[in-house]
């Protein structure tokens, strides 16, 4: 496949300019699964017999790629359409699950759509790859998501209490001067810290599932909420050193928690993924009105096989180093779900053993 190739429906249907996917195609087919070739370009876009009947059309039908995204459920049409525009202009992998509207059909079908450049050469316009019927295993999903959901509140509802308590506890020791208790308290408070912050997510990661991520916007300082979540994280995590290299002061107008929890998590990994010597470095910057925040670095660095699933659901890096760090990783999915949601872009540079630099990006008005 080139740049100077001219593909139309007829050659893709009946592969007379890329007989090289015959057997492919058929088995494709076979297992429901479709095949769509788009100019990058152009925006031309061809869809294989099978990816018409996945998205509600006909084989016989004309999809074009505005047809396809039609089809896309509304609230989830936008973040659709800045995934793969992101994807065309860095020419990195596409994965992007949504729901699409089939007449006929009470519930959402759920697809998932991968692709990718098939070469690195700037020169060839064409970005491919498949469309997988997933709705089955969506729905799965949701419900282990509604059961850990409801299983989650129970847990928080006692440690919430809990957490008041040895509060209250530690201010009495404060007052008797008992440095043993305030000592034993302190560490117990970062215990329930610890479990409160999981458990929520736990729940954000029902939420997101579900496509239930809502946002509560609101205009906030940022350079205030990262020493404030930095200040955190050294009550939980005191053994390394976390430093602000630059801040530029942006006030930004987006959902506060949850891009605390966006900073909690990923400074919390940094944390965990690198030695106790070393130093993590924040910072934030705008330019225009985009607003970016770093976080670097010093631990043993992401392979690049690695950085491409970073940021799908449940998905670890699988080393020598990493098999006794604990983990659900669900935590920079649910960074990139919030991020995503609002309409920002979040992604990491690293290399082995030297360490990595997360980056995530909010517009600002």
């Amino acid at each position: 496949m080139t740049d100077k190739a001219t593909i139309n429906q007829h050659d893709f249907d009946t592969n007379e300019k890329f007989p090289e996917l015959e057997i492919a195609k058929m088995a494709l087919d076979s297992a429901n699964v479709g095949i769509w070739v788009m100019d990058a370009a152009t925006r031309k876009f061809l869809p294989s017999s099978r990816t018409k009947i996945l998205f509600g059309f006909l084989p016989e039908e004309e999809m074009s790629f505005e047809d396809a995204l039609s089809k896309v459920a509304d609230k989830d049409s936008g973040l659709f359409l800045i995934t793969v525009e992101n994807a065309i202009k860095d020419r990195s992998n596409l994965y992007v699950e949504c729901p699409v509207r089939i007449p006929g059909e009470k519930k959402h079908r759920w697809l998932s759509i991968t692709g990718g450049f098939s070469t690195t050469d700037e020169k060839n316009s064409y970005i491919s790859g498949i469309v997988v019927d997933i709705t089955e295993k969506k729905q799965n999903d949701l419900r282990r998501s509604k059961f850990i959901g409801m299983v989650s509140h129970e847990l928080k509802t006692p440690l919430t209490a809990l957490k008041a308590y040895i509060q209250m506890l530690n201010n009495w020791a404060k007052k008797q001067k008992d440095s043993f208790t305030m000592g034993a308290l302190s560490k117990a408070e970062k215990q329930v810290k610890k479990m409160l912050n999981m458990i929520n997510s736990l729940l954000n990661l029902s939420g997101a599932e579900a496509g239930k991520i809502h946002l509560n916007k609101q205009e906030f300082a940022m350079d205030e909420l990262i020493r404030e979540v930095i200040e955190e994280t050294m009550f939980i995590t005191s053994s390394h050193n976390i430093t602000v290299a630059h801040c530029d002061r942006v006030i930004a107008n987006a959902d506060r928690d949850k891009i605390e929890q966006v900073l909690v998590n990923l400074l919390s990994n940094a944390a965990k993924y690198s030695s106790k010597d070393k130093t993590i470095e924040v910072t934030c910057t705008k330019e225009e009105n985009i607003l970016t925040v770093s976080i670097l670095d010093q631990g043993m660095g992401i392979s690049k096989k690695d950085m491409d699933k970073l940021f799908t659901p449940h998905y670890r890096a699988e080393t020598k180093e990493t098999e006794k760090i604990a983990g659900f990783g669900i935590g920079l999915y649910l960074c990139s779900e919030i991020i995503n949601r609002h309409q920002g872009k979040i992604w990491v540079e690293s290399v082995p053993g030297q360490g990595s630099i997360f980056k995530f990006t909010l517009p600002v008005n």
